[in-house]
């Protein structure tokens, strides 16, 4: 939430700098995200009077006007509509710098020298109104600076309110934090208006259908108002806070709940069918149009606002077109009521609309204030509009709201805070937030929080709001005591942090996505209508359609992740995450739950340099990270077995891991599909996932000291001229099948698929390492054997010796 600080100091009196505001406040639990400069650097703008105006010779839109800024005239070639000889206007002379880095020049205009610019809102970065001129108050005197003489000077705080304090999201709610924090007092809005007759109950009616969607409403009225721009103390003030103006009475209705934080509405009374207003939900699959001009259809949980006839806007939520303020209007209906915060979030959610109003509603606002709020609109618009405030106010609130009261403990609270505050100090600060406290036993306070504050439903609330009142800087840090236990961690955490650690090594980057996704994420990777991938556990209550089912793929979040870093200019990605996926177990309370390790690798694998040649990843980079991870756990003697295609593969670069029989994982490349439909803006990208619960069976036990070979080895090379979908992992099978105990490694060397080959072949050449542990080899066995090994492999793959 945007807030001027010169706005708080409506209510409040801040002595300190916006600095330290900005660090107490945020110190207290209010944390200002950022501070910014309002109205600054305009010290050399001065008022000007207005001499004369006349038509620039050469440009039928253009005026020349003589201008008087204090001790002199000037002329200056301005193009404003609202020119009017007398006014005091803003004047930057040449050389005055101007928000944006603009800086004034004496320049020729169609032949007519121009000393300065005139200026509007816009252009002193006070308003978006670029339409006239700013007019200054017509006693000031000309030279005077328009900032001090304005105290434009301001400082916008930009506070990030969290949920549970709705309270806050208004300038009255941060005045009142700062008044507590400070021990000064706090001034409400005064209001003071005339009423006159009829009543109001004499021109309309409020029936409310639902008092568990609404239960209060209240609704005033005012006639023969003018519909017209705010003045520019109101247009300033929403600008600094981020909101647009459209005209006096809508502005005033955004300014009371940016003042207040009381949503208002404001209806055209005479576009309101029999006069009246009805609350109640709406027909299922009823449309309606919106201020925004979209049509929705709505639920039969959405509840509305209708007059005689039918809706006019949702409730707490968006006006509708057929009833909202316009230039033509002169009657208006106020509408300040107060809406189930749970009814409106449904509401919202349903039809995909968030506005400022439903952000207020959905965390709840303050019942008991719905009054007092319109009162505060009721008297500014008679103030800026005009016309006549009608007597009185109708109020439907059948069940008057009072907050429960909360024993608060001494002794818990300072236990749980690790403090040593006496009961007298923690009733001062929670009376400095409005509290009313009454003293107990010696050791409880009797607390009963306003009704503004409808986040303090417990104990622990009090609690909280003792510690923020204090400090947090000033609560002592404590560590808890932690017991030594005998109880080791469970083996999947040591393997997580092992693989964590060889991955980080191997110059791979963890990445953390959210568990919840949309089902969606199954299309993206082309995932078959009854696909596993498709078993997804429904969220009941979702935060939106994008996050309503927990993952079954760990591959959506790193796709997503690599989509964000490549669009922002970061393409040579190793990415990885290790993380939970959920299946739906048909007939089961709770699913069926899996940890699971998936990585990424995309771009280029080598930077051009001195020593070496640019080169993009490849399916080999892919296979030897897996390969060096089992082994960093003590599997080795994997393969890469052809076969199997999971979702979002590519079928020519896919392999699955496989050691001792059990499937580990996959490891390939992602499809060219998966790639168009994620809008990854790369060639190729390769990755590789491992069930963690296999890769946990299948790990071997505590790691045993091998002691030095006491033989020497002996080694061999054999090439061969294969068929080319032969794997080089079938012929490594085939040599430890028949060379058994005496092959100690088999690891190929080389690889030729060239001109000289058929299209159809490929020549592999395999290094075989013999060595006995019982003694040293014999030349002649090692022949025998090493000619037995050769013909087994033409046997069962149909290849020759490569010759030459």
């Amino acid at each position: 939430m945007r807030v001027s600080l010169n706005w708080l100091k409506d209510y409040v009196d801040i002595s300190m700098s916006a600095d330290e505001l900005a660090h107490m406040l945020t110190m207290s639990g209010l944390e200002v995200e950022t501070l910014e400069p309002v109205g600054h650097g305009l010290e050399d703008i001065v008022a000007a009077r207005l001499l004369s105006v006349k038509t620039h010779p050469s440009a039928d839109r253009l005026f020349i006007c003589e201008v008087d800024p204090g001790g002199g005239k000037v002329s200056v070639v301005c193009g404003a509509p609202n020119l009017e000889t007398g006014a005091m206007v803003p004047l930057a002379l040449p050389g005055t710098g101007l928000p944006g880095g603009m800086k004034v020049k004496e320049t020729d205009i169609r032949g007519q020298k121009s000393f300065g610019m005139l200026l509007a809102e816009d252009e002193m970065g006070l308003s978006d109104d670029h339409s006239e001129l700013m007019k200054l108050p017509s006693d000031l005197k000309p030279g005077a600076g328009v900032a001090s003489e304005l105290s434009l000077e301001d400082w916008a705080l930009d506070i990030s309110i969290t949920p549970n304090r709705p309270d806050c999201t208004s300038v009255i709610g941060i005045a009142r934090e700062i008044a507590a924090l400070t021990g000064r007092p706090l001034r409400r809005p005064e209001i003071a208006f005339v009423e006159d007759e009829p009543p109001v109950e004499d021109l309309t009616s409020v029936v409310v259908e639902d008092p568990a969607g609404c239960p209060r409403y209240a609704a005033g009225m005012v006639l023969g108002v003018a519909s017209k721009p705010s003045p520019f103390w109101m247009r300033h003030r929403l600008h600094v806070s981020g909101v647009r103006c459209i005209s006096n009475v809508v502005d005033v209705s955004n300014y009371v709940l940016l003042e207040l934080g009381q949503p208002l509405h404001a209806f055209d009374y005479d576009r309101l069918r029999e006069n009246r207003i009805v609350v109640k939900r709406a027909e299922e699959g009823e449309k309606f149009t919106t201020l925004d001009g979209q049509t929705h259809a709505l639920s039969a949980e959405t509840l509305m606002i209708c007059d005689g006839k039918g809706a006019v806007a949702v409730a707490g939520i968006m006006g509708g077109l057929n009833s909202e303020i316009f230039a033509g209007s002169t009657n208006v209906l106020i509408e300040s009521a107060y809406f189930d915060p749970i009814t409106i979030r449904r509401g919202s959610k349903h039809l995909n609309i968030s506005t400022e109003a439903s952000y207020r509603f959905e965390r709840g606002i303050d019942i008991e204030g719905v009054i007092f709020s319109l009162q505060r609109a009721l008297m500014l618009i008679s103030q800026l509009a005009g016309g006549k405030v009608l007597k009185g106010a109708i109020d439907v609130y059948p069940k008057p709201f009072e907050m429960p009261g909360i024993d608060l403990r001494i002794d818990k609270t300072n236990h749980f805070l690790g403090t040593s505050l006496s009961g007298e100090g923690m009733a001062r600060h929670l009376e400095a937030l409005e509290m009313d406290v009454q003293g107990g036993d010696g050791n409880v306070l009797h607390v009963k929080a306003p009704t503004f504050r409808v986040d303090i439903t417990r104990e622990v609330d009090l609690m909280e709001e003792v510690a923020r009142m204090e400090g947090y800087d000033r609560i002592p840090v404590t560590y808890p005591a932690i017991s030594p236990t005998e109880e080791e961690a469970g083996p999947e955490r040591a393997l997580r942090e092992r693989v964590k650690e060889a991955m980080v090594g191997f110059g791979f980057t963890e990445i953390i996505s959210y568990s919840f996704v949309a089902p969606e994420t199954a299309d993206l990777l082309g995932v078959e209508e009854k696909g596993e991938l498709r078993s997804f556990v429904t969220l009941l209550n979702a935060l939106s359609s994008e996050q309503s089912v927990m993952r079954t793929s760990l591959l959506p979040g790193l796709l997503a992740a690599m989509k964000t870093n490549i669009n922002h200019g970061e393409e040579d990605l190793k990415l990885f995450e290790w993380g939970r996926i959920f299946f739906d177990r048909q007939g089961h309370d709770l699913p069926d739950e899996k940890p699971g390790l998936a990585g990424v690798l995309t771009g280029l694998y080598n930077q051009k340099n001195w020593f070496s040649a640019e080169r993009n990843v490849g399916f080999y980079d892919v296979k030897g990270t897996v390969e060096a991870l089992l082994k960093e756990l003590g599997l080795e003697g994997l393969v890469f077995k052809r076969g199997r295609i999971p979702p979002g593969y590519d079928s020519g670069l896919c392999a699955e891991i496989i050691r001792s029989g059990s499937p580990l994982g996959f490891v390939g490349a992602f499809s060219r599909e998966v790639l168009q439909a994620a809008d990854l803006k790369a060639e190729s990208a390769f990755l590789f996932e491992l069930d963690i619960m296999q890769v946990l069976q299948s790990m071997p036990g505590a790691m045993r000291f091998q002691p030095f070979a006491k033989f020497p080895a002996v080694y061999r090379d054999i090439s061969f001229v294969l068929h080319r979908q032969t794997e080089s992992a079938s012929v490594q099978d085939i040599i430890k099948g028949e060379g058994g105990e005496l092959i100690e490694s088999v690891s190929v060397f080389d690889l030729y698929e060239g001109k000289k080959m058929d299209p159809g072949e490929k020549a592999m050449s395999f290094r075989i390492c013999y060595r006995s542990k019982a003694g040293t080899l014999d030349g002649k066995d090692i022949n025998q054997l090493h000619e037995g090994i050769i013909r087994r492999i033409m046997e069962k793959t149909g290849g020759r010796l490569r010759e030459g």
